[in-house]
């Protein structure tokens, strides 16, 4: 059957109607398809009872590698004449860790949900240094107790600390104590001096605990605990607020530092962040190691197993002076150390004990705190602090975290054993916990998340395109009917008044008619 004029004007305006249709709803749909992926996003993210992210929440399903290095003092005797501390470190000592949840319960009022947080630790003895590795390093405990008798016996202490140097030398307490790696970890090991003390003061005066059962160890009681009770936002009434901590250990502020800035629980615990995350983002977690919040800005784009991530990294304003950061002044508690980058006194939240944290190695240090201890190599590579996120639902693909615990280390012209040593920062031990996704939570997260938004977001591109093509298509083919069309009118008059031709006998006969009537 002929296609006809009519015909094909109908056809064309079919396919011109279509081509606008599917422009102008893949233009909608792919400006709204972030609206509608946030939304998603926040209805399966939300923490609660049957979510499909609430069970991964309980249960980290990304498996963590804890790892400890111990520093040991090679040459405690000078250290003890004033020398400078040389050190080096022994490890890993290596654990996997598990990471779990157990939820107490729900505030539907504010949309929080109340947590224990659980950490279990199994030693990975093929990848460690043997345990029964001797360290020499300062004497925690007696520095505990040293600071408590000061403290306790106020104008008297000189008395009382004099009086303390024969009770330590039969208990053969020094300065510099030499245990193995597995007493100063998890197991932990008994300080007698310290029961015997507290029995006989006791009588006098009450004694706060100095030690769980009288056992010191880095990481003695840690195991199958965690860092405290936690109240976090669930990021039902808003998505923001997803992870955020809102109370830890029943406080809603932190009562460790001289100001309420410095006091507040920003952040989340560094497990996940609320989606969608930008570049321009500065990310915050609590960390109760540290006692305070750190911030986590943008460096770099990264892929981890095939999924593009965003780097973010802790700045070097993190822990700056206050001469460098104003902000980081409330937490100066150790006028020496005031003037100085990359430490933080922690003593606040340590019964007052001189302890600091700092970048592994001293890493992003004052050359200050560098140049008085011998035997560390800082480097970014191995010592900087990293996440890598997936930025459409802030799911933490990749971290690396990494602190050093370390020892402000005072003379004390009361000891005889302490009077000419030099003040200076001495490393105690440095950790890494380290966790990245496996290639089964990676392909399931291509195919739940990646996968879907890569179709949908092709579908709409065709179908932007296919009706931009139609829409030429249409447009093209009615210009030729129009032309067309022209061309056949244009025939059809000329024609319509076309003059015949006659043959030379027929005007002859014309004329001789004419005369005729005439």
């Amino acid at each position: 059957m002929a296609v006809t004029v009519n015909k094909a004007k109908i056809g064309v305006f079919v396919l011109g109607f279509l081509g606008v249709l599917l422009l102008v709803v893949g233009i909608v749909a792919l400006s709204l398809f972030p609206i509608i992926m946030k939304a998603k996003i926040q209805e399966n993210m939300v923490l609660e009872d049957g979510k499909e992210n609430y069970e991964k929440w309980k249960e980290t399903p990304i498996p963590v590698t804890f790892k400890v290095f111990l520093f040991n003092i090679t040459n405690p005797e000078e250290v003890i004449a004033g020398g400078k501390p040389n050190v080096k470190d022994i490890g890993p000592f290596t654990y996997e860790q598990y990471r779990s949840k157990d939820v107490l319960s729900f505030n539907h009022t504010l949309k929080t949900v109340t947590y224990d947080d659980k950490k279990r630790y199994h030693f990975l003895p093929n990848k460690s240094a043997p345990l029964d590795s001797r360290i020499y390093n300062i004497n925690l405990p007696l520095q505990g107790i040293l600071m408590f008798a000061k403290k306790a016996a106020g104008s008297y202490s000189s008395s009382v600390i004099s009086m303390l140097e024969g009770i330590l030398f039969n208990y053969n307490e020094k300065v510099f104590y030499n245990r193995t790696a597995e007493e100063l970890l998890f197991q932990g090991y008994h300080v007698q001096l310290i029961q015997d003390l507290t029995d006989i003061a006791s009588a006098f005066i009450t004694i706060p605990q100095i030690l769980p059962n009288n056992t010191f160890g880095f990481l003695y009681g840690k195991n199958n605990s965690g860092d405290g009770i936690f109240e976090v936002f669930t990021g039902a009434d808003d998505i923001g607020h997803y992870s955020q901590i809102y109370k830890w250990k029943n406080m809603s502020r932190i009562p460790f530092w001289n100001n309420q800035y410095c006091n507040m629980m920003n952040g989340t615990d560094g497990s996940q962040f609320p989606p969608p995350i930008t570049k321009k983002d500065i990310l915050y977690v609590y960390t109760p190691e540290l006692c305070r919040s750190v911030s986590l800005e943008f460096e770099k784009d990264v892929n981890v197993k095939g999924i593009p991530a965003f780097r973010f990294v802790t700045p070097e304003s993190l822990f700056a002076s206050p001469l460098v950061n104003p902000d980081n002044l409330c937490y100066c508690t150790e006028p020496a150390f005031c003037e100085l980058s990359g430490i933080l006194d922690v003593s606040p939240c340590r019964e007052g004990l001189k302890l600091a944290v700092t970048g592994p190695h001293f890493f992003q240090g004052h050359k200050f705190i560098k140049e008085r201890v011998s035997g560390l190599n800082p480097s970014r590579e191995q010592h900087e602090t990293y996440v890598d996120i997936e930025p459409t639902t802030g799911l933490v693909l990749r971290a690396s975290r990494k602190l050093q615990m370390n020892f402000i280390f005072k003379p004390n012209k009361d000891m005889e054993e302490l009077k000419s040593v030099a003040m200076s920062v001495v490393p105690l031990l440095w950790v890494i916990e380290e966790a990245e996704i496996t290639d089964e939570v990676a392909a399931l997260f291509t195919a739940k998340v990646r996968t879907p938004v890569t179709v949908a977001k092709s579908v709409l591109t065709a179908c932007i395109v296919l009706g931009i093509l139609w829409i030429v298509i249409a447009g093209f083919v009615t210009i030729y009917i129009l032309v067309k069309e022209q061309k056949t009118a244009k025939a059809v008059i000329k024609s319509k008044y076309k003059v015949v031709p006659q043959k030379p006998e027929d005007i002859l006969k014309s004329e001789k008619a004419h005369n005729v009537n005439a």
